[in-house]
């Protein structure tokens, strides 16, 4: 059975190793600059898995390795894993950034390694919890042919669903991923503080909050983004859109800049589908600016 070596040991990295193991995968163990950092998360994977002090021993013990650090250091740990003396002919070796592709690896490719890189289209708070958000995650890959191919199979294999990109591809789909996850979170984030300007404390905003981002997202799941849409803009109520703006610019002025910018992005999405009166869509816009 392949035996897969992590370098990193954050929450990435234990989430995947965490996630293996209980698919009976095998995970040879952890190197990590915090030598107790890859001890924490060997210890949480369990099953045989090992913390290494010195990289080129977790290289000798692994037949894949998995580069989880930030995305700052794989170019560090690229040129430290091509300047070490174990051999990584015909290795898979890959790094878990989705923002980076993987010709960082290129000093791996030159010494004979499958590079490649790997990513879980998901959020990870910690180790644990995000074992379990693995689960339904969609994993893009993109690298070498042989690589692609080979990780391809595996996740096949372990029943996970993935698609390939290409070295080109990456920023535009890191961009799409951080939007609906880290810009979501901004967005319900100014909605709190909206709510909150009228009394209503931050814990109990979300909590009056959740339901309907529950729904709006299961809505766009079932229908897609434009067919989901509803209230006010997708209706082409100009009157309930100046009610909105008077109430901010007389309570919270300074929110005001975002309404307008989330106002444009909605319009566009309505535009595409639902709403199709031109003189609504003209005003909205003249709101909007």
């Amino acid at each position: 059975m392949t035996e897969i070596g992590f370098i990193g040991a954050g929450r990435l990295g234990t989430a995947f190793g965490l996630y293996l193991a209980r698919r009976e995968e095998h995970v040879s163990g952890y190197y990590s600059r915090t030598y107790r950092h890859a001890q924490i998360a060997a210890e949480s994977v369990g099953r045989g898995c090992r913390p290494f002090r010195i990289l080129d021993e977790l290289l000798k013990s692994s037949d894949w390795i998995a580069i989880t650090t930030s995305d700052g250091a794989i170019g560090e740990v690229s040129a430290a894993i091509a300047n070490s003396s174990i051999p990584i002919e015909e290795k898979v070796i890959f790094h878990m950034s989705g923002a980076r592709a993987s010709d960082i690896l290129a000093p791996l490719a030159e010494k004979g390694a499958l590079v490649a890189s790997l990513h879980p289209l998901q959020t990870f708070a910690g180790g644990t919890s995000g074992c379990r958000a693995m689960e339904r995650a969609m994993f893009s890959i993109e690298g070498d042919a042989r690589a692609v191919k080979q990780l391809g199979d595996w996740l096949d294999r372990i029943g996970q669903a993935h698609f390939t990109l290409a070295a080109c591809q990456k920023p535009l789909y890191h961009a799409a991923a951080s939007i609906a996850s880290n810009a979501l979170t901004g967005v319900i984030g100014y909605a709190v503080e909206l709510m909150k300007t009228t009394g209503i404390e931050e814990r109990k905003a979300l909590s009056a909050l959740f339901p309907l981002i529950e729904t709006t997202v299961q809505n766009v799941i079932e229908k897609g983004a434009a067919q989901a849409l509803t209230g006010p803009v997708v209706r082409g109520d100009t009157g309930t859109v100046e009610t909105h703006l008077k109430a901010l610019m007389e309570t919270a002025p300074n929110l005001v800049p975002f309404y307008k910018t989330l106002g444009k992005i909605t319009l566009a999405t309505a535009a595409r589908e639902q709403l199709k009166d031109e003189r609504a869509i003209e005003r909205l816009n003249d709101l909007f600016e």
